[in-house]
């Protein structure tokens, strides 16, 4: 009861500013070819699309297979806009973390907090590498 209650509240969170003011809204696609984790929920590998929203305070709907999950990034700003539209992920073996998502042109992108699992991978000194997938832009 409680999971429901939180999951209310923050689709309610979420939603609020929609209701106060526009939004702007992008599309990401990227064919992901193995299953990655995002907030602690493992998507399935195939096209994932992602959707930024939010003037203030961004949030993704993240969607890949027949899953999907809402998650509230940190924004990160550079001083040079991004050459290109890409996924970042955290590789530790055979398992992968969203952790960075850019559009082509732009100078802010968003970065993921790490969740509990990678955390705990991050802890038992898992050798960690990048994964770098290209993606597309509407």
């Amino acid at each position: 009861m409680k999971k429901h209650a939180a999951t209310l509240l923050i689709l309610a969170l979420v939603a609020l500013p929609g209701l106060v003011n526009a939004q702007s809204r992008h599309v990401i696609k990227a064919d992901v070819p193995f299953a990655f984790v995002v907030n602690g929920k493992t998507m399935p590998a195939g096209e994932c699309t992602i959707e930024t929203r939010g003037d203030g305070t961004p949030y993704l709907w993240i969607s890949s297979g027949n899953q999907g999950l809402f998650a509230i990034p940190h924004r990160s700003d550079s001083l040079k806009p991004s050459d290109e539209t890409k996924l970042v992920f955290n590789r530790y073996g055979d398992r992968y973390f969203l952790s960075e998502i850019s559009r082509e042109g732009e100078s802010r992108g968003y970065q993921l907090p790490a969740g509990k699992l990678e955390r705990e991978l991050r802890a038992q000194n898992v050798a960690q590498s990048s994964v770098t997938l290209l993606a597309s832009a509407e």
